[in-house]
């Protein structure tokens, strides 16, 4: 699969003072041709923040993309248009040096999702970048506004800059459908069933769905971009585990350039012993199945009166063909409109067919209208047949398929775009030992992945490709677990299904997790749902300092926020910008203080979601919330060991390259191990990134061996609040015959103002 680059970024943060505004520029490492482009950027961030009066933060990633431009707390860009798609329009427009843009560029952006949210009346416009009208895939920029169209920031995804495609569009739709189900060895023939705007459809026997085919550019790297087909198929596997790929064939060659599976899957951790009690006795009750009249106008059962409706069609999928055959189960309401059927606890639950998929049909509208009075609205992206003409692209309802015949121990959610029906696999449970439980009466299972369509489909403006490396897509399982606990004001996932009270399906209960950010850094928590345990963990910590009802809206709301590819930390501040537009920012130092406390405090950084080794982890809050101001970090070159060479004045460096942007001197130490034959031939100096120089050693020692410093204060040689971000060095001389050695290890400790 080819990825696009990793999101390596640096924060550059434009500050006011009194009148003057002070410029720090963007280090985005050595673009040949990106100047030019780098200072207009800085220019247009400088006029941008001028008439915003106040702050701007611009953040980039390695290639220099522009990826969220912020507004300061409580500040934003007045709007200049009533209509909110005319507003975002015109942002871009007027601003489009910001985004490294041209105006013809900028032009060529159009709306493709207009979210209004309920509550609170902020807006979330996502405007895709097109090229001939075909639009570019991951190439959209969401931009936020509050009730009156005023800006207060824009998040971009990575390739919304492109080039003239380096290929040809020589294939039709049918050739890419072809070449889909061939990159897949699938005994597939597709045959064309409809074409509507950019999509053209194909049916194929054995294909659970039908396959669909829609043109995009596509970037390849940096200046390699291609005329492509994003195409959709889903297909059982040998297994009879669903498989539902997003694929960009070339338009020119039908080679896959990239793919993306849609599926999320719940798994579990096994146990040979029961340590907590099971039910024993039935204790369902009867509830109404209307519906909220605003989240669901047309109930959640159909005319049919069978476990089917605008939000979800629920049957059991024994066969595993995702289809609702002659042998399949959904249930049909009495005649006093009541689906009310036996179940035991004690008994197997393949028993209970009619229970089981009554039990998930609830769970699934339920969850559907709670997370739509939360903002997961038509607008938004959410999963209905009818939108009842109020936004958002429909006829995707959630295929929910009971008692699955394909697996065990497992259930999973597929979530194609916005448009295309999602499927929910449930599977019986052995775990418990003795009887087979259904994960279908587990609500916080049923919860856990219909959540995964909520991600998918809010992060990154809805591209459903968002949450895929380490971090992302262990947000995306934390989510999933934690609105599944919220939703039940229970902090174990799976005590139904596992039979264990105390920790569930997971490693603990997320009210005791004794992960940190630190355990992703050091590969303790190397696994998605292993990361996602901490993401869960750190909001449940938020939600017992604010309450359900405020978490969940913070969270849901912070989701919209959420850029492509985002690190923790990148959706922690997303939460904080939710904040600031729910409350007025009360809520952020309680905030803080929960995420400080898991080592994402404010001096944290994360320059990848992919990333480990790189993080920096932090337990500070910010100054107004108590914090002292000032925040450690350790650095580490990763370049020695390295010769010395002998008698030669030319000597040999090691360097080390401190980020997160913005960082500046307030305190240094440095650590040194050299092994030399005669430190007395040696000068040995350390360079900040401003060219201050601190010389440790002067050929001093005269014949004795080695030169070892452990923490040794070099602060007097710098200027107190000098830069720190950039690259520090190592410089060592032998200015001697006849002996030699080696730099073992160089790090330094940097204390800054932020």
């Amino acid at each position: 699969m080819v990825k696009g680059p990793s999101l390596v970024q640096w924060l550059c943060i434009f500050s006011a003072m009194g009148s003057a505004i002070g410029l720090a520029a963007c280090a985005i490492g050595d673009n040949a041709d990106g100047t030019t482009a780098t200072r207009d950027r800085d220019r247009a961030v400088e006029v941008l923040q001028r008439q915003a009066g106040a702050p701007v933060t611009l953040e980039v990633n390695e290639a220099g993309i522009s990826r969220v431009v912020a507004m300061a707390p409580r500040f934003s860009l007045a709007g200049h248009a009533s209509d909110p798609v005319e507003a975002a329009t015109g942002f871009l427009l007027d601003h489009h040096d910001v985004f490294q843009l041209s105006a013809a560029d900028a032009s060529s952006f159009v709306a493709t999702r207009v979210d209004v949210e309920p509550r609170s009346d902020f807006r979330h416009i996502t405007l895709q970048r097109t090229f001939n009208g075909i639009p570019v895939f991951q190439g959209a920029i969401t931009v936020h506004m509050d009730p009156a169209n005023a800006v207060f920031r824009a998040v971009g995804d990575d390739f919304y800059r492109i080039a003239e495609p380096t290929n040809r569009q020589l294939l039709t739709p049918a050739d890419a459908a072809t070449a889909t189900v061939r990159a897949f060895g699938l005994p597939l023939t597709p045959a064309f069933a409809a074409s509507e705007g950019l999509r053209t459809t194909f049916t194929a026997t054995g294909a659970l769905d039908p396959l669909t085919v829609e043109p995009r550019i596509f970037q390849v790297a940096p200046g390699d971009d291609r005329f492509a087909y994003q195409t959709t198929v889903s297909w059982l596997d040998d297994h009879k585990q669903q498989q539902y790929q997003l694929t960009l064939i070339d338009a020119q060659d039908g080679s896959s350039l990239a793919s993306y599976s849609l599926v999320n899957t719940f798994t579990g951790r096994v146990f040979t012993a029961t340590p907590g009690a099971n039910p024993t006795t039935d204790t369902r009750v009867v509830v109404s199945f209307t519906g909220d009249p605003v989240a669901s106008p047309s109930g959640w059962v159909d005319s049919t009166r069978k476990t089917r409706g605008n939000n979800v069609i629920s049957a059991t999928d024994l066969d595993a063909n995702n289809t609702i055959g002659a042998n399949e189960v959904q249930p049909t309401a009495d005649a006093s409109d009541a689906f009310d059927f036996p179940f035991s606890p004690i008994q197997d639950s393949s028993l209970f067919r009619e229970a089981a998929v009554t039990s998930a049909f609830y769970l699934a509208n339920n969850w559907h209208d709670r997370t739509y009075a939360l903002g997961f609205t038509e607008s938004a992206g959410n999963f209905q047949t009818s939108n009842f003409g109020r936004g958002g692209a429909q006829n995707d309802e959630v295929q929910q398929d009971v008692q699955d015949g394909s697996g065990l121990n497992n259930a999973n959610f597929a979530t194609p775009p916005d448009g295309s029906r999602p499927r929910m696999q449930m599977f019986l449970f052995t775990i418990n030992g003795g009887v087979q439980e259904d994960g279908d009466f587990d609500p916080t299972v049923i919860y856990h992945e219909n959540t995964h369509g909520l991600s998918n489909r809010l992060v990154g403006g809805g591209a459903t490709t968002c949450l895929r490396a380490l971090q992302s897509g262990g947000m995306g399982e934390g989510w999933s677990d934690w609105v599944a606990a919220s939703f039940l004001n229970d902090p174990v996932i799976g005590a139904y299904v596992t039979g264990n009270a105390t920790v569930g399906i997971r490693q603990f209960s997320m009210a005791a997790s004794p992960f940190t950010y630190d355990d992703i850094k050091n590969g303790t928590l190397a696994e998605v749902h292993a990361v996602g345990e901490l993401w869960a963990a750190t909001l449940w910590d938020v939600r017992t300092a604010l309450g359900a009802a405020t978490t969940e809206q913070l969270v849901v709301s912070g989701m919209k926020l959420t850029p492509c590819n985002p690190s923790m930390l990148a959706a922690r501040d997303a939460i904080l910008q939710a904040d600031v537009n729910l409350t007025g920012g009360a809520n952020r130092c309680a905030i803080f203080g929960k995420f400080a406390g898991r080592h994402m405090g404010t001096g944290a950084s994360s320059p990848s979601d992919s990333s480990t080794t790189t993080i920096v982890t932090s337990t500070a809050v910010p100054p107004e919330c108590g914090g002292g101001g000032q925040v450690t970090r350790t650095f580490t070159s990763t370049d020695v060991p390295k010769a010395i060479p002998d008698n030669n004045a030319t000597g040999v460096r090691s360097a080390i390259d401190v980020a997160p942007a913005g960082l500046d001197v307030q305190h240094v130490t440095v650590s040194v191990n050299i092994t030399h034959q005669a430190r007395g031939d040696l000068i040995i100096q350390v360079s900040a990134p401003n060219g201050q120089t601190a010389t440790l050693s002067n050929r001093q020692g005269g014949k004795q061996n080695d030169f070892v410093a452990t923490n040794l204060d070099i602060t007097g040689s710098f200027t107190i609040g000098s830069p720190a971000t950039g690259q520090w060095q190592l410089f060592v001389r032998d200015l001697a015959r006849r002996n030699t050695g080696t730099i073992n290890s160089f790090s330094l400790t940097i204390t800054s103002s932020n």
